[in-house]
């Protein structure tokens, strides 16, 4: 019976570790982010941006993290605009 109550509480402690792990942001969501927010620099307006990446999902920092990366990898910016150029569905979000 101990070994079965040791079982239970690692695998709860598994569990919660692996549902809390943060999702990494998508370059197609960030692209609907920056389409959402429309500022070029999210520091310019950080309310504005918490706001609308709260609405995907995602925190201020990661959209900061990604757009950092963004800026800096060049076959990233490629491909977000390759993700603008395709046709967008009316409240696809």
């Amino acid at each position: 019976m101990r070994y079965f109550k040791i079982f239970i509480v690692l695998f709860l402690v598994t569990a919660c570790v692996v549902s809390c792990k943060k999702k990494e942001m998508s370059l197609e969501d960030f692209a609907k982010i920056e389409n959402d927010v429309n500022v070029p620099n999210p520091e310019l307006c950080k309310p504005k941006v918490e706001d609308v990446a709260e609405k995907y999902g995602y925190t201020y920092q990661q959209y900061k993290d990604m757009f950092d990366k963004v800026q800096k990898d060049h076959k990233l910016r490629e491909q977000l605009g390759e993700i603008r150029l395709k046709p967008q569905k009316p409240g696809n979000k």
